[in-house]
């Protein structure tokens, strides 16, 4: 897996657009997000989501997808090395439920 971006991705403007104000500018903000822009929407100055291009989004996605296979395949190789390092599920919930 490659670890580039979309062809698009350095060339990507951004913008801050209050969320309220997003709801009434859908289709524009829909538009400059196809051609490539960066769009965080706002609460009260603070950044709390983001429209980005499909693309990139799919390209993290693939990342992390990748990231928890490949830490899945380490914990199963370590298991098979040492199966009595295993902890019961029962442990690990009762673990986190006492925080």
């Amino acid at each position: 897996m490659s670890a580039h971006l979309p062809e698009h991705a350095d060339l990507a403007g951004t913008r801050d657009v209050p969320a309220s104000e997003a709801r009434n500018r859908l289709a524009e903000l829909i538009d400059a997000v196809a051609s490539g822009d960066f769009v965080y929407l706002t609460r009260r100055g603070k950044r709390v989501a983001a429209l980005m291009p499909a693309d990139i989004a799919e390209h993290y996605e693939q990342i992390e997808d990748d990231y928890w296979a490949r830490r899945a395949a380490e914990a199963h190789e370590r298991l098979r090395r040492n199966p009595s390092a295993a902890v019961p599920w029962d442990q690990v919930i009762a673990e986190l439920e006492r925080g």
